[in-house]
């Protein structure tokens, strides 16, 4: 059989060409087959990782809250023997639960968003860490209730009062000085029933954590199983030791809220302290507040009581030599003693803890400049003829304040707060410090 020229040569060259097709495809094949494995993998990782993010991010949020509800409390009058240190906790605890309730109403089941910090995950063997396994089934999101802690007040708490500071005083360069060691215990933050600070903790962790669920001081929930990493190549490791696979995610959130010295306050209404209305201006109308000389102020010790009287012309005289000083509701423009005009009767907030500016006179204009905030507890009010408006009560210490003011400061407004703050307690605010 004759064949045409230059075919065998072809024929001769596309079996190899043709095995090496089939070769590639193999290898593209293998590589193929283990990146799906690597990208189920990684996939694996980001759900696992992703929901316990999320559920830590839910978890933070309700412990912020908590932590500066914890700490406003510390000096509301909440009865008639005064602040109550388990009536702060309480309420602490109340609200870092109410971060997930829709309608705010505790006495009412979520079935419609079914907010919580993170979901319960189970098995139908026993329970999340149970090593035999199961079929995982959602019995719900976690609604985290604290314990108050009120007794021991201990480090390992879910509700912990005490102190804060910011940078380690020998070394403020200290990068570990915020850790949180296994035990809970903490560099900045020190325990005291009555500091300026408080922390609030919420945690998802192993059954056989100690310090986690200690009745009346700490609460936990189970950790965070894996989900699609229970298929995943991982090891389990040895018993006693920590496995993922087996004991699940621990998840934590820590907030601490610090006392600041208040830069802003509103004005009071009922049930609510702030800055104590007196009169009004007779000319323009403007709220007048009780505000308190400076140097006056502060050589009355703590404790002490104080008795004063305003009259029409807008000057008060008393025990402690203050000033009346106008303006609106965020301190926008003081005036100087000027005639007001006098209620008929004293105002409703003129009745317990008020708050009062702190003033001393500016030598370059002769105005009054707010110099800082206290609180005072006003024991009596009345109106006399004159007339005249009679107060007496008694200058409250270092006081943080339940609400109605801020730390923040607001460039709006004209305090003379760039020189230090005045001699003597001042009027506190809580903000997030961690």
């Amino acid at each position: 059989m004759r064949h045409r020229p230059g075919t065998v040569g072809v024929r001769g060259h596309r079996r190899p060409l043709v095995r090496a097709a089939r070769e590639r495809r193999g290898v593209v094949l293998v590589f193929f087959a283990l990146f799906l494995v690597a990208t189920f993998g990684l996939f694996a990782v980001i759900a696992d990782l992703g929901i316990a993010r999320l559920t830590q991010q839910q978890m933070q949020a309700s412990a912020d809250v908590a932590a500066l509800e914890g700490l406003a409390g510390r000096d509301a009058v909440v009865d008639d023997t005064g602040a109550s240190d388990a009536a702060r906790r309480e309420a602490a605890s109340l609200l870092a639960t109410l971060v997930f309730d829709e309608d705010l109403d505790p006495a009412t089941a979520n079935q419609r968003f079914a907010l919580g910090a993170g979901p319960i995950l189970e098995t139908g063997v026993g329970g999340v860490d149970d090593p035999a396994g199961g079929v995982l089934t959602s019995s719900g999101p976690w609604i985290p209730s604290p314990a108050t802690n009120v007794l021991a007040n201990a480090a390992s708490g879910d509700l912990v009062a005490g102190t804060f500071t910011a940078l380690d005083p020998a070394n403020p360069g200290r990068v570990d000085w915020h850790v949180e060691a296994s035990n809970y215990a903490r560099a900045d933050f020190t325990t005291d029933p009555q500091g300026t600070a408080f922390l609030a903790r919420l945690r998802r962790t192993r059954v056989d954590a100690p310090l986690d669920r200690v009745p009346g001081e700490s609460t936990a929930a189970p950790t965070l199983p894996f989900l699609f990493g229970l298929g995943s190549a991982l090891s389990a490791s040895d018993p006693g030791t920590y496995d993922p696979r087996r004991d699940g995610i621990t998840v934590r959130a820590t907030a601490i809220a610090d006392a600041r010295r208040a830069m802003i306050v509103g004005l009071a209404r009922p049930g609510l302290p702030g800055l104590a209305p007196l009169a009004t201006d007779a000319s323009d109308g403007s709220v007048r507040w009780m505000s308190v000389e400076e140097g006056s102020w502060s050589a009355l010790p703590a404790g002490g009581a104080f008795s004063v009287s305003l009259d029409a012309s807008g000057t008060i005289s008393g025990s402690f030599d203050g000033q009346a000083v106008g303006g609106s509701q965020a301190l926008g423009g003081l005036l100087t003693s000027a005639p007001v005009s006098l209620p008929s009767s004293p105002s409703v907030e003129l009745d317990g803890i008020v708050f009062a500016a702190v003033h001393a006179v500016d030598p370059a204009t002769a105005g009054l400049r707010v110099r800082g905030f206290v609180a005072l507890e006003i024991t009596a009010a009345a109106i006399e003829a004159g007339p005249t408006l009679q107060l007496t009560g008694t200058k409250l210490g270092q006081t943080i304040a339940p609400a109605n003011a801020s730390a923040q400061r607001m460039r709006a407004v004209d305090l003379d707060f760039a020189s230090p703050p005045p001699a003597g307690p001042q009027l506190l605010a809580p903000v997030l410090a961690r």
